[in-house]
């Protein structure tokens, strides 16, 4: 069996795991669920590609399919960098939904975009149809106008927040950019060539790069269900605290030792979010100075140098 079909398997179960995580969210964006289910999609074609063409069969079942996919991919990568810049109305999207599903229709149930297919040993290429430039120019209209809002709005951004939600949305998108023009350049040339080598691998990498710094993105609450996650780990702390308050109803002050608990968790979690910086985590309090937050730590005998050394050595463990 092909190498090739490796990272069409790994990606497409990456994508199955942050789906079913996504499921379990109490807030979740829909255009990034929509995102994940179509990359899922995707990829779940490629591998039945490969595996007609690994047995021999007819690759045309899936052919046509994979690229009308590959349409609302695009789409709906514009759509996630309108929301996350804040662009986005329901006008813009039924046109934009409007316009793949016509190029969809032309796709699925013509020639003027695709003929039909070839093998290139390893998958299957397309035969241009005469109207197969349209299809190219959607690609990378939809990537440049993608890049563009987000470039955009963190250059003119309404908060720091909003700023760092673009600037992390243009780095995700940065392999799916390079793996789809690199396939337009490639058919432009006349080289064979199929982009499910290397699209599935790019659109995994965009899903593992916004996880990384969803806690910034603000976009879902999907951190506190990754393992080993901070938002997890406080999230189990503000638990344990709660069960303390419900089950030790006798106590005197109770009320003032939770609340002094709550208050201690949140300032901890605060500090390790802004890597022990006192400034950004002010901010990020929305505090009125460093001398306020020095005060609270105080009163709670919070040190954050101790704090430090010891998240140091936890992780060089």
């Amino acid at each position: 069996m092909s190498v090739f079909f490796i990272p069409a398997l790994i990606s497409l179960l990456l994508k199955l795991y942050i789906l079913i995580i996504n499921f379990k969210l109490d807030k979740i964006s829909i255009v990034f669920l929509s995102l994940i289910i179509i990359f899922a999609l995707h990829n779940g074609i490629e591998l039945f590609g490969y595996l007609s063409v690994f047995n021999n069969g007819d690759a045309g079942s899936f052919f046509r399919p994979y690229y009308v996919i590959t349409l609302y991919l695009l789409s709906y990568l514009l759509l996630y960098g309108l929301t996350v810049s804040g662009y986005i109305n329901r006008v813009i999207t039924t046109s934009l939904l409007s316009l793949t599903t016509l190029l969809a229709g032309l796709v699925l149930f013509s020639d003027q975009i695709i003929i039909g297919y070839e093998s290139i040993g390893y998958s299957v290429t397309a035969i241009e149809g005469k109207y197969y430039p349209v299809l190219s120019a959607f690609v990378l209209v939809n990537l440049s106008l993608t890049f563009g809002v987000l470039f955009y709005k963190y250059k003119n951004a309404d908060s720091l927040l909003q700023s760092q939600r673009c600037l992390h949305s243009i780095y995700a998108l940065t392999p799916i950019i390079f793996a789809f023009t690199l396939t337009v350049i490639c058919k432009s040339l006349g080289i064979k060539f199929n982009a499910a080598v290397i699209v599935p691998i790019a659109t995994t990498l965009f899903l593992i790069i916004l996880l990384s710094n969803e806690s910034r993105h603000k976009l879902s609450d999907i951190r506190k269900f990754l393992p080993l996650s901070l938002e997890r780990q406080t999230s189990k702390n503000f638990m344990s605290i709660l069960d303390h308050y419900i089950t030790h109803g006798n106590e005197q002050d109770k009320f003032k030792t939770v609340q002094s608990r709550i208050e201690k968790e949140i300032i901890i979690y605060s500090l390790k979010k802004c890597d022990y910086n006192i400034s950004k985590t002010t901010q990020l309090m929305g505090l009125r100075g460093r001398s306020t937050l020095y005060s609270m730590m105080k009163r709670l005998d919070i040190n954050a140098k101790s704090l430090k050394a010891e998240t140091n050595s936890n992780t060089s463990k």
